[in-house]
């Protein structure tokens, strides 16, 4: 064997004089392939899950089937917000809504002013029990009005008798009672049975709005 060749450790116990590693470590090139040979690491990055986007919903009139009256039916929503979606727009609209298989049917012509408080939602599915958009509703005109269209004397708002289909009212809907608001438009049902109401006699308008007569008009 050669003199150079590395000697085992003297059975004394005593250390070696020599590294056997050193002459390895002085060889650069051998040491730049090992390295070299060594695998990489693969760094694996998730990609951040998207977004999905807002249920597309569609709105269209009916009034087949209905008595001649017309309805507005909201059609693809998620099915575990129907009931909340079909409140809020009761709330915010003053209008009589409901659920009908898996869309929602809103009582009256009232296809732009749902889509108006729909786009102020934005994504329904954000939609929680404490929100309540509220789309604001013609006010009352406070320009002077023509003389066809003046004030009913010795009416009351609060009979029955003196409201009909086809008359011109202003009424308050429910989500205005704070600010007492009104709202003008033609009656189209009269929803008190009674003959008469102190807060006033409870009608729905052609455009769908409801609330109780607070003016008649001629």
């Amino acid at each position: 064997m050669n003199k150079k060749s590395v000697e085992a450790k003297p059975s004394d116990g005593s250390a070696l004089k020599h590294n056997p590693f050193s002459t390895l470590a002085k060889n650069t090139a051998l040491t730049a392939k090992l390295q070299n040979s060594l695998p990489v690491p693969t760094v694996v990055q998730k990609r951040p899950a998207q977004a999905q986007p807002p249920p597309r919903l569609s709105m269209r009139l009916e009034s087949k089937g209905r008595g001649g009256k017309v309805v507005t039916r909201i059609a693809g929503l998620p099915s575990d917000l129907l009931e909340t979606v079909a409140s809020r727009l009761r709330k915010a609209l003053g209008c009589g809504a409901n659920v009908e298989g898996e869309d929602v049917i809103l009582m009256g012509s009232l296809k732009e002013r749902a889509a108006e408080w729909l786009e102020r939602i934005g994504d329904v599915r954000k939609l929680t029990k404490e929100q309540t958009v509220v789309v604001p509703s013609k006010p009352l005109e406070t320009a002077p009005r023509p003389a066809s269209a003046a004030v009913r004397k010795g009416a009351s708002a609060t009979k029955r008798d003196d409201i009909r289909r086809g008359l011109r009212v202003a009424i308050v809907m429910k989500a205005d009672q704070d600010t007492g608001k009104l709202t003008e438009g033609v009656v189209r049902d009269l929803l008190t049975n009674s003959a008469e109401h102190p807060r006033g006699i409870k009608v729905r308008l052609e455009s769908g709005e409801v609330g109780r007569v607070k003016i008649l008009f001629e």
